[in-house]
């Protein structure tokens, strides 16, 4: 006969209550190692899709140097087979994008020659052999010299070049931007600490700016330094960066790969609508010298302007661009290229600013 439970033992109700206990304390016990098998689990898959990114972004970063070296040899291989650049050449036309196992590759070959020289508005000394010259600021390749800097009728007695100088302000004008802002770009690289009358700038200039800082005086080592010449603000960065560049003093421009803006600027009586009528019926094979090219838009220039022009280049710049799974690259290298080879002078991953 079972007995009521207010008679039942003491020692029974005991024993009933820690077994409820031991079930509860079993449970948790159970949800706890689920929470961390769970967490453990997740930290595992991060760590496993981090190491995958890492792993692809690496590969990625491996393709454009592999790009970089192949645009090396276009390169070299067009020297080889002629003295002249031109836009219809193989090296201005790569695939638009390459396959490879997981991802897709792309490259483009600019001809830095086909813009205005910002280091050409200054002359250095003749004597540009000197490695402490400061129009020798491009960093080189490892163990390889940085290619002295062309000589030219133009280059003698260092200062201002005027007609340089009347170039980049009439292509100021054509892009609808100050004329003016010319002398300042010119002071940023003279090595004066005099400004320019009415418009240079000086270190008087940028030390009341806030933060403070120096005017160069040296030349241009990127375009990206144009953002800190007094007057240049976003807007007129982004307009005259596509069509400006910085190379050593000297280098000529290219009026085979030059745009017909920039070709314009060479001359007040020069039409743009004349000149890119000129590039639509240019040789297919390009201009074969420079006078060539005066005579089919019937142009006169003066010795010290046509000096400073060229039908071949040395100086381009390659944008790479792989894709490997979840990764991406960009690289751009400088390249410059001559009779004795090719070489890197500048790489960069990311962005090119």
């Amino acid at each position: 006969m079972r007995l009521p439970a207010c008679c039942r033992c003491p020692v029974d109700r005991l024993a009933h209550r820690q077994s409820g206990v031991a079930l509860i304390t079993v449970l948790l016990i159970v949800f706890l190692a689920s929470m961390t098998a769970i967490s453990l689990a997740t930290v595992q898959q991060i760590a496993i899709r981090r190491s995958t990114v890492l792993q692809h972004q690496q590969q990625a970063r491996l393709y454009t140097l592999g790009i970089e070296q192949w645009a090396g040899l276009v390169l070299m291989r067009d020297r080889q087979d002629n003295q002249i650049d031109h836009p219809g050449e193989v090296w201005a036309n790569l695939p638009a994008t390459l396959p490879v196992d997981e991802g897709v590759l792309s490259g483009k070959i600019r001809d830095l020659q086909g813009c205005f020289n910002l280091n050409n508005l200054w002359r250095p000394p003749q004597d540009t052999g000197n490695p402490e010259n400061p129009a020798s600021n491009l960093p080189s390749a490892p163990e390889r010299p940085v290619p002295a800097i062309p000589s030219s009728p133009a280059a003698g007695k260092a200062g201002l070049d005027k007609a340089q100088l009347q170039f980049l302000q009439r292509l100021l004008t054509r892009l609808e931007l100050k004329p003016e802002l010319a002398q300042a770009m010119a002071d940023w690289i003279d090595p004066d600490p005099d400004a320019l009358f009415p418009d240079g700038a000086e270190d008087s200039d940028y030390t009341v700016l806030n933060p403070p800082y120096l005017a160069a005086n040296q030349p241009f080592s990127h375009v990206s330094e144009l953002r800190l010449v007094k007057g240049v603000d976003r807007e007129i960065y982004d307009k005259l960066a596509p069509l400006v560049c910085a190379l050593p003093p000297g280098v000529a421009l290219n009026v085979n790969t030059a745009p017909a803006l920039i070709l314009a600027a060479l001359d007040d009586q020069l039409e743009l609508a004349d000149l890119e009528r000129s590039l639509e019926e240019r040789p297919a094979e390009g201009y074969e010298n420079v006078d060539e090219w005066m005579n089919a838009v019937k142009i006169t220039l003066d010795a010290p302007t046509k000096a400073l022009l060229s039908v071949d280049s040395q100086y381009f710049l390659l944008q790479a661009e792989a894709r490997v799974g979840d990764g991406r690259a960009m690289l751009y290298s400088m390249i410059f290229r001559d009779e004795n080879g090719v070489r890197v002078l500048r790489r960069s991953f990311g962005h090119q600013d």
